[in-house]
């Protein structure tokens, strides 16, 4: 798993990609408010199942979660969906 900084940046990038809400969030990953800001501010306490619970509900959103590179951290994006008929 990456670090807790980039966990942070990871899902603050994939809520702006969602364009929701920190309680948005929480209500999908079924944690509080307070837990989403405490991981999105990089807090180190926070349980590991918490930021699971946050990471698979991104993934039901369709957010990506790739691996950091040398030149960039670790980024993300969203699946394609695919066009209606």
């Amino acid at each position: 798993m990456e670090s807790i900084d980039d966990i942070a940046r990871q899902f603050r990038a994939a809520r702006a990609l969602l364009d929701i809400r920190q309680d948005t969030v929480a209500e999908l990953a079924k944690v509080s408010r307070q837990m989403v800001a405490r991981i999105e501010s990089a807090d180190k306490s926070v349980p590991h199942d918490a930021i699971q619970k946050i990471w698979n509900a991104f993934e039901r959103k369709g957010v990506i979660f790739l691996e950091a590179t040398a030149a960039y951290g670790p980024p993300v994006t969203l699946k394609k969906t695919k066009p209606k008929a």
